[in-house]
């Protein structure tokens, strides 16, 4: 009798230690789930199917052109999980960019050559997120107001023009290069209020995001979308003085440049 009640309590005490380990553990991994996860978006420029490259000849809209500068601004980047909950980044300013140097300040600095492709967001509430909506360009309030500022936003890369407004302002996109039969220089930027909008994506399986997780997910940015139906030879250079091709290169890249090709969890 005796034997047998001791191994009941060594029984018991086995089942008692296993709970409480199982809950350990449960504990651990939820805890792990709830600290903040890291995100990567990778932008990968391209002109339809190839892959983008400075001085490189394509052929857009029927003429044989090449790039000096293709840069752009991403902001007020907002996540949605798959309960329609809204993460909004703070201070989400980055400037996207594949450019030779750049003289600023009537040469008096130069913004040196410079790739940049991927944005790497930290402290992002961990969960399961659909959706990815984001600004090309600047939002008015930091537009107006230079002074202001937040992320990446700064008047010493050259993204800034005081000629469009009695006050600068931000440059949006910028495409510089030449058209190869003339040389003629090519000037192709966007900016202003009436310009900036929002891009919504939707990511085909959900992107996980935990502390257990190293989420990325890759862009095409298509150079040839966002300028096409535009005539380099009548407009070689677009900006407030050209408000329609403005406009349309604007609404181009807005709608469809942008693409999602893949995401990864690792």
């Amino acid at each position: 009798m005796k034997t047998y009640i001791r191994l009941s309590i060594l029984t018991l005490l086995s089942i008692l230690f296993v709970a409480c380990s199982n809950d350990d553990d449960n504990s651990t991994n939820n805890s792990n789930l709830q600290q903040p996860g890291v995100l990567s978006l990778n932008f990968d420029a391209v002109v339809e199917n190839e892959n983008f490259e400075l001085n490189k000849t394509y052929t857009i809209n029927n003429e044989q052109v090449s790039f000096s500068q293709f840069r752009y601004w991403i902001s007020n980047v907002v996540l949605i999980d798959n309960k329609g909950n809204r993460f909004d980044v703070p201070n989400s300013y980055y400037l996207m960019e594949e450019t030779e140097a750049i003289s600023i300040q009537d040469d008096n600095y130069e913004y040196p050559p410079s790739k940049r492709e991927t944005i790497t967001l930290i402290d992002l509430p961990s969960g399961d997120y659909t959706n990815i909506e984001f600004g090309i360009g600047v939002d008015a309030d930091y537009n107006d107001n230079l002074s202001l500022q937040a992320g990446e936003l700064s008047q010493l890369n050259g993204m800034t023009n005081i000629s469009w407004m009695w006050h600068t302002s931000y440059i949006f996109t910028s495409i510089k290069g030449k058209i190869e039969s003339d040389d003629t220089t090519l000037v192709l930027e966007t900016g202003l209020n009436e310009n900036f909008s929002t891009v919504n994506l939707h990511f085909n399986e959900p992107i996980i995001v935990s502390a257990q997780e190293n989420a990325s997910v890759n862009f095409s940015t298509n150079i040839a979308a966002i300028l096409s139906g535009l005539n380099f030879n009548e407009t070689p250079e677009i900006g407030a003085a050209t408000p329609e091709e403005m406009s349309i290169m604007a609404n181009n890249f807005n709608q469809y440049a942008i693409k999602v090709v893949a995401k990864v969890n690792e």
